[in-house]
């Protein structure tokens, strides 16, 4: 466990994500984290670890995957966060458990405070597909259990082409049961030489008319949407308010290997700056294009602002 380097790049950041495992019970286009080599953060690795964030003043867990419901030992660490003070506790689903009333009721009784869905789509077929496993259906009754437990919930909308074509009517359909707040994930193929995912993986063109009427259902049904890897420059000025770079979310992740690192330096989130971005004005917040979509698409897209 790398002590010293937690407390060396935690700073001000106020979230400590724990990526406690990478098992997962569905096999989802693009994520690799269900191929799982054995490592493992146990629980007296993550409370010693939560024992750290507090001590660097951190007040917000994040618990992920993996999927982190196949841990036994969540609910301990749920109280354990709680009782030393962490005021926010997320966990991080693709929601397949949280189906379960008792499960649900339990994980409300830990201390969970939010709870992030994995979302492809409003329709069953394509989450379906997009998730190689039938789980449309307990993610809807996990929405509607955390919700009515008075949990806070967001959905983790996954932009790919086989999703931005009904992007309006998934944020419709989820804010009818209960989310209040959407993160836009672009699907990513940096660890993936796989065609399939490659192919998913759209242009920002393409995104954009479908963000545009996103944001239109979002602002409709009154709750908050934002886009983490959509740099600035390839929106429409109307649209550039809901660019949420990584950075933003002040979160350091320790993966099951105990290494820690900040988010944004993560491939997954992390930039690459094209010509464009050095004279672009939201150079400071903005990382760039992520450098599987650069390696897909090129930089031809991108212009200073």
């Amino acid at each position: 466990m790398s002590a010293p380097r937690l407390l060396a790049i935690a700073g001000n950041k106020r979230w400590l994500e724990l990526a406690l495992d990478y098992r997962c019970n569905l096999r989802c286009v693009g994520c690799h984290a269900c191929e799982d080599d054995g490592e493992r953060l146990n629980g007296e690795d993550a409370a010693r670890l939560l024992r750290e964030g507090r001590a660097r003043g951190m007040t917000a867990l994040w618990i992920g995957g993996g999927e982190p419901t196949l841990r036994e030992d969540l609910f301990s660490i749920v109280k354990t966060a709680r009782s030393l003070g962490y005021e926010r506790v997320l966990v991080q689903t693709n929601g397949m458990r949280l189906a379960y009333a008792a499960y649900a009721d339990a994980l409300v009784a830990a201390g969970i405070t939010e709870v992030s869905f994995n979302v492809k789509s409003a329709k069953a077929e394509v989450h379906d597909r997009m998730s190689r496993g039938e789980a449309f259906a307990h993610l809807v009754d996990g929405v509607r259990a955390m919700s009515a437990r008075g949990v806070a919930v967001t959905a983790d909308v996954l932009l790919a082409r086989s999703t931005i074509g009904e992007l309006d009517a998934t944020v419709s359909f989820f804010a009818g049961l209960g989310v209040r707040r959407f993160v836009l994930w672009l699907l990513s193929a940096a660890d993936v030489a796989d065609a399939e995912v490659s192919a998913e993986v759209p242009r920002f063109a393409e995104i954009a008319p479908h963000l545009s009427r996103a944001v239109a259902a979002a602002r409709a049904a009154g709750v908050a949407i934002e886009s983490l890897h959509t740099p600035p420059c390839v929106l429409p000025p109307e649209l550039r308010a809901i660019f949420a770079p990584a950075s933003g979310l002040g979160l350091v992740v320790v993966g099951p290997d105990g290494r820690p690192f900040a988010l944004e330096e993560s491939p997954f989130e992390g930039g690459a700056d094209v010509a464009a971005c050095a004279s672009c004005t939201h150079r400071a917040r903005c990382g760039g294009p992520r450098a599987d979509y650069l390696r897909l698409h090129g930089e031809a897209e991108f212009s200073a602002v």
